[in-house]
């Protein structure tokens, strides 16, 4: 019975402090309390997050328990610049964009793999896998605070206000930095065009 209070205290007492006052304390102690209660106090948005992504609970689980347990370690360089939900959206985000990239990919590699087996014949059409690979190598070149935006906006559709306000930044200046990052991507594809042709 008095453990029990003395956790109901804890939390009691815990409620108060802000996300960057948890994750300081967790940061300065290493006391796994701190973590849990940021664990308890947003583990459901990532899970909704992450679900959006998946489509499937169960993954969906999983990914939002991965995220925490990389979290334990990542944490220690979140810096306060940004919202810490800001923060932890970013690293979701990511997690979710870097699993599904690598299910696709496997996914594609093994239907190619299947599809050669049966036809052994030359490459129809080289051309195709020049412009796929210049895509491949824009999305490995683009810095990665400007995929994240150009995702979030184009395959997530999220809106510039609802982004503007993810961030804490003007909606204009939201416009600006998904101006420069495609502006950069569309350099990066003409490079890696031009790279293969030689």
């Amino acid at each position: 019975m008095q453990i029990r209070n003395q956790s109901a205290n804890l939390h009691n007492y815990m409620i108060k402090f802000s996300d960057q006052d948890l994750v300081s304390q967790y940061v300065t102690t290493g006391e796994a309390y701190y973590f849990a209660h940021l664990y308890t106090r947003h583990r459901q948005r990532v899970y909704q997050k992450c679900l959006s992504y998946t489509g499937n609970p169960d993954d969906a689980e999983d990914f939002m328990q991965d995220i925490f347990l990389q979290l334990t370690k990542k944490i220690y360089s979140y810096r306060g610049e940004a919202k810490f939900t800001t923060w932890l959206y970013t690293v979701t985000v990511n997690y979710c964009i870097n699993q599904l990239r690598k299910q696709q990919q496997s996914q594609i590699m093994n239907r190619t793999y299947q599809y050669d087996l049966t036809q052994m014949t030359d490459w129809s059409n080289p051309s195709d896998e020049i412009y796929f690979q210049a895509f491949e190598q824009v999305l490995t070149q683009l810095p990665q605070r400007q995929r994240d935006l150009l995702l979030t906006k184009y395959s997530e559709g999220v809106q510039i206000k609802d982004i503007a306000s993810q961030q804490d930044i003007s909606a204009s200046a939201v416009k600006m930095r998904i101006k420069r990052a495609r502006e950069y991507a569309r350099t990066l594809y003409h490079k890696a065009l031009a790279d293969k042709e030689y």
